[in-house]
């Protein structure tokens, strides 16, 4: 009954146990084969007879003196979505356990009827996009979440606790029909083929689990290199590829459809560098066909001026006397004060091709946005730009040996 291959008896866990007949019965299956485990009971005081709950739970560790923790929880803190605040208090009580006791594995009593009712939920509230039912493995607040009776029945466990004499509290709310799983698990469920709705699950769980994979391979790939290029993927999965990318970075709640769906309109657009505005001062960028989530950037214009040569480090660039050709120009006393600077609209430079625009110099460079705004540009004492590094000089620079080298940090690439 009890999946014992989930469970390892050198390891030690929590149980959460609630008293009724699901926790109580995978208690006892847990302590006479052996596994080392830790009681954590929560009482909501919701009921008038929730202590009932404590009692039973206490006296049973007692009996075969196991570690016993319970948390007293006030009817006032459960304002809103009952199930919601119940479930995240409850898990943070078996961090806060977990972590005095140096356990992060927790086992609970989710079974074979939670997990079809689960589905339905899913279904009728239209939220199958994700894992349909229960995982037997989860992990929540760094804790591993551990089901092992997962595919025995709820009668199964009533047969149990009655066979082995293991008292139970039945919770007289799980009757009320005005809450939608109770609805379901006492009316839905019997208007429902279990054999299909299985198969059904099974069928897409396999589907989701291997997109779960690829996805994992894709954000592993954007860890790396920092971008993701749009030939790497595949069309039908853009949309769960850029959601990765944004909650990598932004609370899933404000990632919406729509603005996955105005990502994607924009990542087909010919623009070869486009910039959204997003949640919580990020941005995304699509430079060419790469695409990245990344910080918005504060105003990072500067403009410093030299009077003469001194090696000098600031935060874009280096100044040096040394250096790659392509970094350097050949000063003499009258080019002083140089000045270097941040690009501005309109910059232009006279190169041995004639007079470039500096903009057009970095698309054909395929410079990506957030680099232009901060690649050094250097005047000379008469204002004109003579040197971007690694980019283009003034032809009057260009058949001299270098002196000076403005050296771009690799970083800012």
């Amino acid at each position: 009954m009890l999946n014992e291959s989930l469970l390892d008896k050198k390891k030690r866990y929590l149980v959460g146990v609630s008293g009724g007949v699901d926790s109580m019965a995978l208690l006892d299956m847990l302590v006479k084969k052996g596994y080392q485990v830790r009681v954590v009971h929560y009482n909501y005081h919701l009921r008038n007879d929730s202590d009932l709950d404590e009692k039973l739970v206490f006296s049973y560790c007692q009996k075969h003196q196991i570690p016993f923790y319970v948390k007293q929880g006030c009817i006032d803190e459960y304002q809103g979505n009952f199930e919601k605040i119940a479930r995240e208090k409850r898990y943070a009580f078996y961090h806060e356990i977990g972590i005095q006791e140096g356990i992060n594995e927790v086992i609970l009593g989710h079974h074979l009827n939670d997990y079809l009712e689960n589905i339905i939920m899913q279904i009728k509230q239209n939220k199958t996009k994700g894992y349909l039912g229960i995982q037997e493995v989860s992990y929540v607040q760094e804790m591993t979440i551990l089901r092992p009776l997962l595919k025995v029945k709820k009668e199964e466990l009533y047969r149990y606790c009655q066979e082995n004499q293991v008292e139970y509290h039945e919770d007289y709310t799980n009757y009320d029909t005005s809450y939608l799983r109770n609805y379901i698990r006492h009316i839905d469920l019997k208007n429902y083929d279990e054999k299909e709705l299985l198969a059904y699950a099974k069928k897409h769980n396999e589907s989701y689990l291997k997109k779960q994979e690829y996805l994992k391979q894709m954000m592993e790939v954007y860890k790396q290199q920092h971008f993701l290029n749009l030939n790497q993927i595949k069309q039908d999965d853009l949309e769960d590829v850029l959601y990765e990318m944004l909650k990598k970075e932004i609370y899933p709640p404000y990632i919406s459809q729509s603005l996955i769906q105005e990502i994607k309109k924009q990542t087909q657009s010919t623009k070869p560098n486009i910039e959204i505005t997003l949640p919580v001062n990020f941005v995304f960028t699509k430079v060419y066909n790469n695409i990245a989530v990344r910080k918005k950037e504060s105003d990072d214009t500067y403009s410093i001026k030299y009077k003469s040569f001194y090696k000098d480090q600031q935060k874009y660039f280096l100044l040096s006397d040394t250096g790659h050709i392509h970094d350097g120009v050949y000063l003499q006393k009258e080019d002083f004060p140089i000045t270097i600077r941040s690009f501005q609209n309109g910059d232009k430079i006279i190169t041995s091709g004639g007079t470039k625009k500096v903009s057009r110099l970095f698309i054909d460079q395929k410079i990506p946005k957030e680099d232009r705004k901060v690649w050094p540009i250097v005047e000379n004492s008469q204002g004109e730009i003579i040197l971007i590094p690694h980019i283009a000089k003034n032809i009057k620079y260009l058949y001299t040996k270098p002196n000076v080298f403005v050296i771009k940090y690799d970083t800012c690439k």
